[in-house]
């Protein structure tokens, strides 16, 4: 929030991570191992997570890396976005008990409910792309592509015709060149090309209207979603 061009703030610094946490467990019924009245091992987590992902509520995603091929990841999209959402009004109602937020105006307030609001928007975002793209290419690959410094929010690559396409996503209307500068980073392409072949398309999804900007290919992800929705 430190970044943001318009309403710079650095409140999330001068808070106590450990009361913000408390209220939220108590918001959200969470609780910490030693309040449990059941043990809850690793082998328990595990059932619980299959049978979610039996009932369509999360969904795994891959997370590789370069150059460290060997280093392997995944992350867990909340298929249901209803349920993201509702973990961001409680994070946004266990922050507002604190006494920082309390000494902030009713505009500076706003401004920090927004933000939160629109940094869990764009994380919701990116796991709907994820998952739909992932279910729309049964036949290809669909990962998150991390690198030392920065990452590709997204992908494709057809292990068949030996290429790969590139995306970011953003929950923006507007578009602004930082926005693909990953895209566009020599160095991340050529180690990219080398382990999944040619790129062949770089695109940035966004909440705007379609253009290209410098060989980039900027789509609506509303329009791509439902092209996706078509094809399958």
């Amino acid at each position: 929030m430190r970044r943001d061009r318009k309403n710079p703030t650095d409140i999330l610094d001068r808070i106590d991570l450990q009361t913000v946490t408390n209220n939220l467990r108590k918001l959200l019924e969470i609780r910490n191992k030693e309040e449990r009245i059941a043990e809850l091992d690793d082998i328990h987590a595990k059932e619980i997570k299959e049978y979610l992902k039996l009932l369509d509520l999360i969904k795994e995603i891959d997370v590789r890396h370069l150059p460290s091929i060997g280093e392997k990841s995944s992350r867990t999209v909340i298929a249901q976005p209803g349920l993201r959402y509702a973990q961001a009004d409680a994070l946004i109602r266990s922050l507002l008990l604190y006494d920082t937020f309390e000494a902030l105006s009713l505009a500076e307030r706003m401004a920090v409910q927004e933000r939160i609001l629109n940094e869990i928007k764009g994380r919701m975002l990116e796991d709907i792309v994820l998952q739909e793209t992932q279910m729309a290419n049964p036949k290809k690959e669909v990962f998150v592509l991390q690198f030392a410094i920065g990452e590709f929010d997204m992908v494709v690559f057809d292990p068949l015709e030996g290429n790969c396409q590139i995306f970011e996503i953003k929950h923006s209307t507007e578009a602004v060149k930082s926005q693909y500068r990953h895209l566009i980073d020599e160095e991340k392409c050529a180690l990219t090309e080398h382990r999944y072949g040619l790129i062949t398309a770089k695109t940035v999804l966004y909440r705007g209207e379609d253009q290209i900007i410098e060989g980039i290919q900027y789509r609506n992800v509303e329009r791509y979603l439902v092209e996706l929705d078509c094809a399958g």
